[in-house]
């Protein structure tokens, strides 16, 4: 869904891990990606990933905890596309109020990483948000908290291979919304 609309642009890659966005991004002819994670392993991961797939001069990697890391001088308006992709923030009902506020801040902070423009992929694995109805009003209410409007471009759940069992409502857990961010 969104490696080919990174061709020619620079991806911001928050909550990296192995570097997977970072990744496909470069392989569709990104000019740079910054990946970012607090685990020390995980940048290490997704830096022998760059280096392993030949996008060592493409993809650059920092340890860092993500808030802050977007709250830096230079990092406002930077990037053409940003990847956020936390883990869960929601592992039951009860959290939800907690985790939106979570989602609220790091996604207000994600999109004033965004250029005027430019593209901002928000993504949930936790069942309760997704469940709740509640993600996309998140968006909005983060969109305003940080001055800026939405255009709702794509909304989606797990891929084909992901099966959702009728029986089992846990199965339905990932969301990714893709927006351009004015």
């Amino acid at each position: 869904m969104l490696a080919e609309l990174c061709a020619g642009r620079r991806l911001l890659d928050l909550y990296c891990y192995s570097g997977g966005f970072s990744l496909a991004a470069a392989a569709a002819g990104a000019t740079s990606t910054h990946g970012v994670d607090s685990s020390a392993a995980a940048i290490g991961l997704a830096q022998s990933n760059a280096a392993l797939n030949g996008f060592g001069s493409v993809c650059e990697f920092s340890q860092s905890d993500v808030p802050a890391f977007l709250k830096r001088e230079g990092v406002a308006e930077s990037f053409d596309v940003v990847v956020c992709d936390p883990p869960k923030l929601a592992p039951s009902v009860k959290d939800l109020r907690r985790a939106g506020r979570k989602y609220r801040q790091i996604n207000s902070l994600a999109m004033s990483a965004v250029r005027p423009g430019g593209l901002l992929l928000s993504c949930t694995c936790s069942a309760a948000m997704t469940q709740s109805g509640g993600f996309l009003p998140m968006l909005h209410e983060a969109a305003t908290a940080a001055g800026r409007s939405l255009t709702v471009l794509r909304t989606s759940g797990p891929a084909c291979d992901h099966t959702l069992h009728p029986c089992c409502p846990e199965s339905n857990y990932l969301t990714a919304v893709l927006v351009q961010v004015s």
